[in-house]
């Protein structure tokens, strides 16, 4: 078909073939066919065609009339629409050429520094991590001078868009959502990877209530040491910022500092959100928020929602400690003692005595817990909700067209409308003993004003004196 013929759609057909969307006699077939019904179609017109014909997608048809004609194939994935824009790039649903399975990839700017050894390494250490609760990070690459990462594509509502649309969780779901997360977690810290990240838009509720971590990966390669890190400073900074409602105090001191005692605080602010609809420090400028969570306690949530059981409070006022040693010892302990609260839906009644008398005898409640769990004591088996089927959610080496190891899976998720009356809860299911590995004991004293500061606190502090001095003096010296 010789180019004279495709008459107003010509630069249209041409930016077609420049996308590598259509194979080129397929392309020119379809076009040939179009223009002899439609001799005088104009670009939108044929288009709108391909779109009905399901050979574009209204993403990329959109894009094409817009003169766009790069970005729509990367490594194995062709994008096909867009899912939203977070503070490290734009996210697509992209379908994978090799086994035709659909992937969220995330395009980074143009900008950021990208160091692949690094990358792909983190994506041989997910391969070691498999639980339903965990969207692995399974690819990275560079095409046409744009880099992308890859995820398996999940389906569902965010959590921040469930409460932004439904308020406040109730406090039994909260819970069941709270034992899947820690987990994941504990599943991803046992093979040396944490979030870093965790946030309400980064966790995903699907069909009968099964969460999903997304993004996982992204904070472990932003703490990489400086000159090995993945992306650029700004990339860093826009990501830390982003999520500042629910960063730990160390990673506000120091963002490169992400670890798995900080997933812990992360977790603690989302089930704060999750309880009470309301972020923790929800008022002040950026500079106040990343010293009220150094320095100061939220509302607690027994005051803005009184319902919430006593032992629930008490867990995530632990989560929470600005100090790392007296938060769990680890992600084992903490799902060790939620598991009893998510084991059986119950309505929650509010408690007899006070408050404060109720929040103090669940926090002993919890801590003897906690005490038996590290040091072998109780041995009584818990209440447990059942672990979700895994998700059949593809590897590395699958969409590479390697041989894969035999995994367990679960049917796919399909997206729903989500309803606080609408949560549906597992039989009540006794779990086995396990046995837990005794650790040292947490020393609960309140350690001094300067220790919760850290290093840079101080630092920081001094700078600010000497300069307000500074400016003082030479005040006195003008009168």
């Amino acid at each position: 078909m010789v180019t004279t013929e495709l008459g107003a759609c010509e630069w249209f057909v041409w930016d077609l073939r420049r996308s590598n969307l259509i194979d080129r006699g397929q392309l020119d077939q379809i076009v040939g066919e179009f223009l002899q019904k439609n001799p005088r179609a104009e670009p939108p017109a044929l288009a709108e065609f391909l779109v009905q014909k399901e050979i574009l997608t209204q993403f990329q048809s959109e894009r094409l009339l817009q003169g766009k004609t790069q970005g729509f194939v990367l490594g194995p994935f062709t994008l096909m629409d867009a899912i939203g824009t977070g503070s490290m790039g734009t996210v697509y649903k992209a379908q994978s050429k090799t086994d035709q399975n659909w992937y969220a990839v995330k395009v980074l700017p143009r900008r950021s520094m990208w160091n692949v050894r690094i990358a792909r390494r983190k994506v041989r250490s997910f391969e070691q991590c498999r639980h339903p609760a965990v969207v692995p990070f399974v690819d990275v690459g560079t095409a046409g001078g744009m880099h992308y990462l890859a995820w398996p594509l999940v389906h569902g509502e965010t959590l921040g868009k469930v409460i932004e649309d439904h308020g406040k969780i109730a406090p039994d779901l909260a819970s069941f959502y709270l034992l899947q997360l820690a987990e994941g977690l504990n599943a991803s810290h046992q093979q040396g990877l944490f979030h870093g990240l965790l946030k309400p838009s980064n966790i995903m509720v699907g069909e009968d209530n099964k969460v999903f971590i997304l993004d996982f990966g992204i904070g472990c390669l932003l703490a990489e040491t400086e000159g090995e890190s993945l992306v650029d400073t700004m990339s860093t900074s826009n990501s830390v910022t982003s999520g500042l409602d629910f960063a730990s105090p160390e990673s506000i001191m120091d963002p490169q500092n992400l670890t798995p005692s900080g997933d812990q605080y992360s977790l603690g602010c989302v089930m704060y959100y999750m309880l009470t609809g309301k972020l923790p420090f929800p008022d002040g400028s950026v500079a106040e928020k990343m010293m009220a969570h150094q320095t100061k306690d939220p509302t607690p949530i027994s005051e803005l929602v009184p319902d919430v059981p006593a032992e629930l409070l008490a867990i995530v006022d632990r989560l929470m400690k600005k100090v790392p040693e007296q938060r769990f010892a680890n992600t084992k302990e903490l799902v060790d003692v939620v598991r009893p609260l998510a084991g059986e839906p119950r309505a929650a009644a509010k408690p007899k005595s006070s408050p404060d008398v109720a929040r103090q005898s669940a926090e002993k409640r919890v801590n003897g817990a906690v005490s038996q769990l590290r040091h072998g004591t109780g041995g009584s088996a818990s209440v447990s909700a059942p672990t979700p089927k895994p998700m059949s959610l593809p590897s590395r080496a699958s969409f590479r067209g390697e041989p894969a190891p035999t995994t367990a899976t679960f049917p796919a998720q399909t997206t729903r409308e989500m309803k606080h009356d609408d949560y549906v809860y597992p039989e009540k299911k006794a779990a086995e003993p396990e046995n837990v590995v005794p650790s040292a004991p947490v020393e609960s004293a309140e350690l001094a004003r300067e220790e919760r500061l850290g290093t840079m606190g101080i630092t920081v502090s001094a700078i600010s004196a000497c300069t307000l001095v500074f400016f003082l003096a030479r005040m006195l010296r003008l009168f």
